[in-house]
């Protein structure tokens, strides 16, 4: 009966990974990393030359809507740590997963975690109404729109998604263009969706790069993504 034995250990092997997937290290405190008001522009005000270029930017998003590139701004507005896997392992070539790869994982939702720190006091402190609410139109989404949810500037979805492109950069350098063309997009995506407006999207790129770069001032958080490199390395290399 020695497979009873056996059978243990690989599930408890199971736990423990899908438990390591699901986990999300703290490299920095909140406090401590960077905070976008500090640095940021305000967003642009109403009747601004600034504001009427996002109205365009809107409205040009908005015409993308019905067509194959309208498709994946919806597929995009799920912003969780599973589907930045699923998307991000379509730019290196490989079905990343949770339960495959648990290091990756991890690293992805200790990322997304940390950059709600560094924009959090910028989306309360400006309130900026959604361009959904301002142009009282549908999104590509309904099912997310909220007629109070006033947290437009920056975008976090943008934010998450630039942090972990830059993130796989650094795990997969040898497609670094397809990785950042990833990131990009999944920005865009809260434009051509009605989620956001360019601003809040640039400005979103520039809070996550800086997020990004204070926690790449930590060892550990380095020690991290050379492990999942390794995991990355080793799996492509299986046969």
């Amino acid at each position: 009966m020695k497979f009873f034995p056996i059978l243990f250990c690989i599930s408890a092997t199971a736990l423990v990974t899908l438990g390591f997937a699901k986990e999300k290290i703290q490299f920095v405190k909140p406090e401590d990393m960077p905070k976008a008001i500090s640095f940021l522009p305000p967003p642009p005000e109403k009747g601004s030359l600034s504001y009427a270029a996002d109205s365009v930017r809107y409205l040009q998003g908005k015409a993308q809507r019905n067509s194959p590139r309208g498709d994946s701004a919806i597929q995009h507005a799920n912003g969780k740590p599973a589907s930045l896997l699923k998307f991000f392992g379509s730019a290196i070539g490989i079905p990343l997963n949770e339960n495959d790869y648990p290091i990756t994982a991890s690293l992805v939702r200790s990322v997304s975690k940390a950059t709600k720190a560094t924009i959090k006091e910028t989306k309360k402190t400006y309130a900026r109404h959604r361009p959904y609410q301002d142009f009282k139109e549908p999104t590509s989404v309904p099912s997310e729109e909220s007629p109070t949810d006033f947290t437009s500037y920056p975008s976090g979805h943008t934010t998450r998604a630039w942090a972990v492109a830059l993130l796989f950069v650094m795990l997969d350098p040898a497609h670094q263009n397809e990785i950042l063309k990833m990131g990009y997009e999944m920005g865009q995506s809260r434009v051509i969706a009605g989620f956001h407006y360019q601003s809040d999207v640039d400005a979103a790129r520039l809070a996550a790069s800086a997020a990004f770069a204070r926690l790449c001032a930590e060892p550990q958080f380095l020690e991290m993504v050379q492990k999942a490199k390794q995991e990355i390395r080793q799996k492509k290399s299986s046969p």
